[in-house]
């Protein structure tokens, strides 16, 4: 299926490269306001495509807040995969600002997938995951929560994303899964 995904807070960029590696029919975006762990990745992408390079891949530096209205109404898929700091909260908060940005680069229909971490010792002091109060309010700005489930370490080892793999054999917290319908 042809169109444009993007990976908000991709971190190192492992996941924008393995998605747009394995979907050479897609143009991947890769979003995140910190360059230094996009340095790696960024030179793999940019070879040549028989070095390794992909020219269906690209990152773009800025936060979840600023994002480029050259994303305006883009993506067919979305991505975000273990968020933290204040894109975590945005997204459990379902904060106004978070949500909007999300919706302003999104086509009607688009698939958003989350994958996040929540346990305790946050230093967001963050408050108990309330999943139907999260329905609720996705709704009301225009997002059906279409599935949600909780994950355990063996799904975080096969997903292709670096801090999967780390957090599957880190401190014990919970794991879920939301696949979100932009409506």
């Amino acid at each position: 299926m042809p169109g444009i995904i993007v990976d908000i807070g991709t971190g190192d960029g492992s996941f924008t490269y393995e998605i747009a590696k394995s979907n050479p029919d897609r143009f991947v975006i890769g979003i995140d306001p910190n360059h230094n762990d996009l340095v790696e990745t960024s030179r793999k992408i940019y070879k040549k495509p028989q070095k390794g390079g992909l020219p269906n891949a690209l990152f773009v530096l800025a936060s979840i807040e600023d994002l480029p209205d050259e994303l305006n109404g883009l993506a067919d898929q979305i991505f975000i995969n273990f968020p933290w700091a204040g894109l975590l909260k945005g997204i459990v908060e379902v904060e106004d600002k978070t949500w909007n940005s999300i919706k302003r680069i999104s086509k009607l229909g688009t698939i958003v997938d989350i994958i996040l971490s929540y346990g305790e010792g946050d230093k967001l002091s963050l408050p108990e995951l309330d999943i139907e109060t999260m329905r609720g309010k996705l709704l009301e700005i225009g997002f059906e929560l279409a599935e949600s489930k909780k994950l355990g370490p063996e799904d975080l080892k096969n997903y292709p994303s670096t801090w999967a793999k780390k957090l599957s054999f880190g401190k014990d917290r919970d794991y879920y899964y939301f696949r979100l319908k932009v409506i």
